[in-house]
């Protein structure tokens, strides 16, 4: 996988208290899975599964419609941030959305990840619509003598 370029960060855009509530009222109505009136951020974080092997930390991430050239990954001082854009399409014709809940634009997750990762075998890969990548835990010394 080629290390694509970094998204630029985007700036939070914090909504006013009238929004704040507007938002509050609207999720109490129809649930968390309302289109926001008000985005309160620029960024999207999509569905992400993170667990542990006897082996390796592993995060999957949902990023269907994504091309693998538009995701960066990063890991540094223990933090794993991965960027990338998802692009609307323009529709072809003119619609009238029942339900909306697919996010487009840059998303952003960052994870805190263990200290104990070997950085030398870090993997990833893009299949079907998700994207995993593999933190390979550093080898246990079973005969509990130093290394050095």
């Amino acid at each position: 996988m080629t290390q694509p370029k970094p998204c630029p960060a985007e700036e939070a855009d914090w909504a006013s208290p009238i929004e704040e509530e507007l938002d509050f009222f609207f999720s109490s109505f129809f649930g968390s899975s309302y289109p926001s009136l008000y985005r309160k951020e620029l960024t999207w974080k999509p569905s992400t599964d993170f667990y542990e092997t006897e082996t390796h930390f592993v995060l999957v991430m949902e990023l269907a419609q994504i091309r693998p050239e538009e995701v960066s990954i990063q890991l540094q001082d223990g933090m794993l941030t991965v960027r990338g854009i998802r692009k609307a399409v323009p529709p072809l014709e003119r619609r009238r959305y029942h339900k909306m809940e697919i996010n487009y634009g840059p998303f952003e997750q960052r994870l805190s990840v263990p200290s104990e990762i070997d950085m030398t075998r870090l993997s990833a890969a893009y299949q079907n619509g998700f994207l995993e990548i593999r933190l390979p835990k550093k080898p246990s010394n079973p005969s509990g003598t130093l290394e050095g």
